[in-house]
């Protein structure tokens, strides 16, 4: 299983990368990471070389959209038990060693991406972030080339107009 450990190294951070950019959350992007990583495992002796990366794109996206969907539930839970919710302080600390206007401008995108429907959200990420070519979108998204290319220019739209909205209005 050389080939596993050599894939699963390969990729961990795109895959770490990807589920941070697309949630917002270390936690939740490790524990989407370890979840597919643990899938490419299982599946590993099905995969072939020129399929793992497409596959492994969309094993991560699906992940990423699983817990979009779980959150969406606890959120609406957590609005009819409002009063019974504690607000949880960590997740309002800064990190002290990260410049200020670096990390207010980090947080001001990864807002505005959170903000962006799919699938112009993950094939932004994909482009943007992880760097991938417009055809490996395609194939991994299963979507035509052109596709990919018009969702990529209305993505990056989106996320400049949230942006220049977030600089003029403060609303993000």
């Amino acid at each position: 299983m050389s080939g596993f450990h050599a894939m699963a190294e390969a990729w961990r951070h795109r895959i770490y990368s990807f589920a941070y950019y697309s949630l917002g959350s270390r936690e939740e992007a490790e524990d989407v990471t370890q979840e597919v990583l643990v899938r490419l495992w299982q599946h590993w002796p099905s995969l072939s070389g020129s399929h793992a990366a497409p596959w492994l794109i969309r094993v991560t996206r699906n992940a990423c959209l699983d817990v979009h969907r779980k959150r969406q539930t606890r959120n609406a839970f957590q609005a009819n038990h409002s009063d019974d919710c504690p607000v949880n302080p960590s997740a309002m600390a800064d990190d002290p060693g990260v410049d200020l206007e670096r990390h207010d401008f980090r947080r001001q995108v990864e807002a505005a991406l959170r903000e962006i429907d799919e699938p112009y959200r993950t094939i932004v990420i994909l482009r943007e972030i992880e760097s991938l070519s417009y055809a490996e979108i395609a194939r991994a998204l299963a979507l035509p080339l052109n596709t990919v290319k018009v969702y990529l220019h209305r993505g990056r739209r989106m996320l400049r107009d949230l942006l220049r909205e977030e600089v003029l209005h403060g609303t993000l």
